[in-house]
């Protein structure tokens, strides 16, 4: 499946990968069923919908992950592939089940939801050089570990982590950085015949966010990103209230129900704040970030990124973009999943939204995606 015509952007920019806008509300029935459109942020323009190519068809399995302009797809037998939207290209990556230790458990839950399973999964490549060494490496299991597959082997293989469960994973020159749930970091060179621990950097958690997260625990739900910015690298922190009413304010669960109410209010969650902080590799220690400068930064499910604002035009400075990457409860409601999506700027402390929708739910969720320079 690719766009009409074979289109293919050349773009810096993230466009935003998005249901189709002729799907009316409660008409999907799986990922990607009802046809996908991208957005673009810089001409505020919306292009769809998607067409066949050959026998290959987008959402055959469900998206689990975008990097470097390939989506990282999983289907409902634990076969992962990578393909490009724009070009209709696919590649077979490789069963789970092949190298993993995968139960009948673990089977089941892929079938059922296979992002419980795979959080998040990226690709490996600069496109140059040893091509041997294109792969995919993913978060996996109840227990977040890692695992890598290159495209050459075709099988998984388990990367030996010290710090699960992990929450995220970027890739940039030849190397693999894990963040882990304590804030901890390890990095592994790709570079050689088999991946090599480098780094393992275990900074003191931020207190800021810790003491955050305990005195607000009943309304906020807290999400972890890794991104590597200017040759820095920043732990992103997303505080999510659980419960958020028409006037924007988290609310308590026991809240939604009131005495003369026959069913609870729908008060679906939303991003509401974001902690930023930069690793000081000498002192080992993540250090607050008051501001991003020029960079802008792209969160959810897809690769984390950062780019210069002046590279992303119709981008707001200083910001964060993101998208719903909330899989415990994405799907959880008929009404609303999928939706949580805006921008959060670190000057004002202000969330906003960049795409205008009147849709709760978003189904298949929306994804950044970025044009394969390669």
């Amino acid at each position: 499946m690719a766009l009409k015509g074979e289109f293919r952007p050349c773009f810096q920019t993230p466009w935003l990968m998005l249901p189709s806008s002729r799907v009316e509300e409660g008409e999907e029935d799986g990922e990607g069923e009802g046809g996908i459109s991208f957005f673009d942020l810089a001409e505020k323009i919306e292009y769809g919908d998607v067409c066949m190519c050959g026998e290959v068809h987008v959402y055959e399995g469900c998206c689990v992950g975008s990097s470097h302009g390939w989506l990282v797809l999983l289907d409902e037998t634990a076969n992962l592939s990578v393909f490009d939207p724009f070009s209709g290209d696919q590649i077979q990556v490789g069963s789970l089940k092949e190298g993993l230790e995968f139960t009948d458990v673990d089977a089941y839950t892929v079938m059922k939801d296979p992002r419980a399973f795979v959080p998040k999964a990226i690709v490996m490549s600069d496109g140059k050089k040893n091509k041997d060494k294109d792969g995919v490496v993913l978060i996996y299991g109840s227990r977040k570990k890692l695992a890598f597959c290159t495209y050459r082997d075709g099988k998984f293989m388990d990367l030996d982590g010290a710090h699960q469960p992990y929450h995220d994973i970027i890739y940039f020159d030849n190397v693999v950085c894990a963040l882990s749930d304590t804030g901890s970091v390890e990095v592994w060179d790709f570079s050689g015949s088999f991946p090599t621990k480098i780094t393992d950097m275990t900074p003191s958690f931020p207190l800021k966010t810790a003491n955050f997260g305990r005195s607000f625990k009943d309304l906020y739900s807290s999400h972890f990103y890794l991104v590597e910015s200017c040759g820095e690298l920043l732990f992103v922190v997303r505080f999510i209230g659980e419960f958020v009413d028409g006037d924007g304010k988290p609310v308590r669960e026991a809240d939604l129900l009131g005495d003369e109410d026959i069913q609870p209010k729908i008060c679906p969650y939303k991003t509401l704040l974001f902690h930023v902080y930069r690793l000081d590799r000498y002192k080992i220690k993540w250090v607050e970030m008051e501001s991003l400068g020029d960079q802008v930064v792209f969160l959810g499910g897809n690769h984390s990124m950062s780019l210069r604002v002046g590279d992303c035009p119709g981008c707001v400075k200083d910001s964060i973009y993101f998208t719903d990457s909330y899989w415990e409860r994405v799907d959880e409601d008929y009404s609303y999943g999928g939706h949580d999506m805006g921008y959060y700027n670190l000057r004002d402390r202000s969330v906003k939204p960049f795409y205008d929708t009147n849709r709760c739910k978003m189904k298949p969720t929306p994804f950044w995606v970025v044009s394969n320079p390669w």
